[in-house]
């Protein structure tokens, strides 16, 4: 009791001592009496003397008072790791690498077969905290010490191994980490991804139906129809319209085959011409499977873009039927729906006409997506009527558009258009697109190798620097 007496003692002198040096001491006086009697012989002088020598004497006081923590049981130490470490030229590169390539220089490291040093993991860590595209190359070469890591710390969980925390990442972990989970998943057991989902579907609030919903989108199944169908009832709109634009993409899909029925009577063949009627904006059967829209033009792109493009096969060919003059509406709301149905059907043939037909004015990411749909033979082409349709200024934003990942031929041809405007100072957001996208077999083209061309503008030499800069971070993996 006497020591619990003392410690009080102190804690309340020491709370007497903070308020006179807040108040000063004209307001408040130091009391002698309510020190320890150990520290009263020790306080004497003017007040403010009195005040410092005091808080000085009781510090020592209070933590002479302390015993020493007693250490808790020894952690447990990480599982070995036997791969090898990046070599040294890798590792210093790693203390200087930008932030957008430092999920490259991961993912070349995993496929390495390699491991990075301990003492940069609670580093890299931190940098996938804020950035979910770096957690699985991270986890990949952090191994048992990544893992040891996310034990420890909540907010490094992303670095355990995903067979340990399987069986609790659905029922208890935090959004992202039931988004990743539920990526994870949807890859390995799609039929468990789909059954947890089912499960607690119900409950989820209406943004992590919709969040979810883009997940099932990356690995869309014709088994996801009868969820998806339901899905189009649900009570938030933005769910209702991504299930319906799920759904659009699956051209055996029920939805599908009601927005033909539709598309066979909007739109129907009068000699050379296509004559459009505009859907009924109050049909409910309609709004059910668009989402809720109710503007015509809108809806009937929907429908069209919906449609199984070889409905339109009794029309002609993709060249001749995106060629036939249009009544009844504005020929882009049916060239815009069958450039959406293109590149939901991923239909190559489609994707070249749609590229060929379309006007410069029009060139937007959902025309640019063609070119993933084309062979990697006639990406250059591809490229060549982007560049002949648009000046130089548009064509570097449609170059800041194209879909990722680039093929070489891709990333060539853009490298090669670059190449022929060395001094057009427009270019800037083109050339940092393409240094950071195009693949390694790109990176010693000439823009990184040959001289600096006399008058190029600043991002010639920003775009060399980065070529060059990927070549060796890739090539140090090598070493």
């Amino acid at each position: 009791m006497s020591e619990l007496a003392s410690e009080s003692s102190a804690m309340n002198a020491w709370n007497d001592l903070v308020s006179a040096a807040l108040l000063g001491t004209q307001r408040r006086r130091i009391d002698p009496a309510g020190l320890p009697a150990a520290v009263r012989p020790l306080v004497a002088g003017a007040p403010e003397e009195a005040l410092l020598r005091s808080a000085a004497v009781l510090a020592n006081y209070r933590r002479a008072g302390h015993v020493p923590a007693r250490p808790e049981a020894r952690l447990p130490v990480a599982e070995r790791d036997g791969r090898p470490l990046v070599p040294a030229a890798a590792r210093r590169r790693l203390l200087r690498i930008p932030a957008d390539l430092l999920g490259e220089w991961l993912q070349a490291v995993h496929e390495k077969g390699m491991r990075v040093p301990p003492e940069h993991l609670p580093a890299l860590a931190e940098a996938a905290r804020t950035r979910p595209a770096l957690r699985p190359p991270l986890a990949a070469v952090a191994g048992p010490a990544g893992s040891w890591l996310g034990e420890r710390n909540p907010a490094w969980a992303f670095l355990v191994s995903v067979a340990a925390e399987a069986d609790r990442v659905w029922a208890y972990g935090g959004p992202l980490q039931r988004r990743e989970w539920l990526d994870r998943t949807l890859s390995a057991d799609p039929a468990a991804a789909r059954t947890a989902l089912s499960s607690t579907w119900a409950r989820e609030p209406a943004g992590d139906r919709a969040e979810f919903l883009a997940v099932v989108g990356r690995h869309l199944d014709p088994a996801d129809e009868p969820f998806l169908e339901n899905a189009l009832d649900d009570r938030a709109g933005q769910v209702r319209e991504s299930a319906a634009e799920l759904l659009a993409r699956l051209p055996g899909s029920r939805l599908a085959g009601r927005m033909r029925e539709r598309a066979g009577r909007l739109v129907q063949r009068d000699g050379e011409r296509l004559a459009v009627a505009l859907p009924d904006p109050d049909d409910a059967a309609l709004l059910r499977d668009t989402g809720g829209v109710r503007h015509p033009a809108e809806l009937l792109r929907r429908i069209v873009g919906a449609t199984p493009l070889n409905h339109w096969a009794q029309d002609g060919t993709p060249e001749q039927v995106l060629a036939r003059p249009v009544t009844g509406c504005d020929p882009g709301v049916l060239r815009a729906g069958w450039t959406l149905a293109a590149g939901r059907q991923r239909d190559a043939a489609w994707g070249a006409a749609v590229l060929a037909a379309a006007d410069p004015a029009s060139i937007d990411g959902t025309v640019t997506e063609m070119v993933r749909l084309l062979p990697a033979a006639l990406h250059r082409p591809a490229v060549g009527v982007l560049a002949a349709k648009l000046s130089p200024h548009a064509m570097a934003s449609a170059v800041t558009l194209l879909p990722q990942p680039w093929s070489p031929e891709l990333g060539a041809a853009v490298l090669d258009w670059l190449a022929a405007h060395p001094g057009n100072r427009g270019l800037g957001g083109a050339a940092r697109a393409a240094g950071r996208t195009v693949p390694t077999g790109c990176l010693r083209h000439p823009i990184a190798t040959a001289p600096l061309p006399v008058g190029a503008a600043p991002w010639w030499r920003e775009l060399a620097t980065t070529l060059t800069f990927r070549r060796e971070m890739h090539e140090e993996l090598d070493t």
